[in-house]
C-alpha cells in the first residue's frame, strides 16, 4: 500500500511540469484567431486552493496579460470543436508566468515591453494535445507583433472568483 501511495504522490508532483513542455507530438488544431488588440495591462492571479497540491506545488497561480480585441482579422475552425471567433470588445488573456506548449519565449519578452494602450496583432491557436496519456487543451500565442498605434487602454478589472458554498441550510 505504501508503494502505491508513493507512486501516486510522485505522479501528482510531476503534474505541474506537464504544462512546461514543448508542443506535443500529437496535437489537434481546433481553432485559430488572428486579432488586432489593445494591451490592457498585466495582473497577478493567485492560486484558488482547489487541489491537494495547492498552493505551493500546483502551478495554478498565474501572471496574465490582458488584451481587448479591436477586430478579428482571420478566424478558422477546422473541426466541430474549438474556441469561437474572438469578437470586438472581448478580452484575451495570456499567461506570461507559466510556460505554454508551442508558445515561444519571444512572445513573453515582447509582452513585457508593452505599455497599456499599445496595439498588437497576434495569432492564438487552440489545440487539444496528448501529454503522455493526459489529453488537455492549450492555447499558445504563435505570432505577435507590436503595431505603431496607441489606443486608450481600458482598465483591467480583477476577475471575481465566487467561493462555492459547500453546504447550505435548507429551511
Amino acid at each position: 500500500m505504501k508503494l502505491i501511495n508513493s507512486i501516486i504522490a510522485a505522479a501528482l508532483l510531476a503534474m505541474p511540469s506537464l504544462f512546461a513542455l514543448p508542443m506535443p507530438d500529437k496535437a489537434d488544431l481546433l481553432a485559430t484567431n488572428t486579432i488586432k488588440a489593445v494591451y490592457m495591462g498585466t495582473q497577478e492571479r493567485p492560486c484558488m486552493f482547489r487541489t491537494a497540491l495547492c498552493p505551493n506545488r500546483c502551478g495554478h497561480a498565474a501572471k496574465v496579460a490582458a488584451f481587448q480585441v479591436i477586430e478579428n482579422e482571420s478566424y478558422s475552425k477546422p473541426g466541430k470543436y474549438g474556441d469561437g471567433k474572438a469578437e470586438a470588445g472581448s478580452v484575451v488573456m495570456v499567461d506570461v508566468k507559466n510556460e505554454t506548449p508551442g508558445q515561444d519565449e519571444a512572445v513573453n519578452k515582447l509582452i513585457s515591453t508593452l505599455t497599456p494602450g499599445d496595439t498588437v496583432r497576434m495569432t492564438q491557436e487552440h489545440y487539444y494535445g496528448d501529454f503522455g496519456g493526459c489529453m488537455s487543451p492549450f492555447r499558445p500565442i504563435t505570432k505577435i507583433e507590436k503595431l505603431g498605434e496607441k489606443a486608450p487602454a481600458p482598465e483591467v478589472q480583477p476577475e471575481q472568483h465566487p467561493v462555492m458554498p459547500i453546504m447550505r441550510r435548507v429551511r
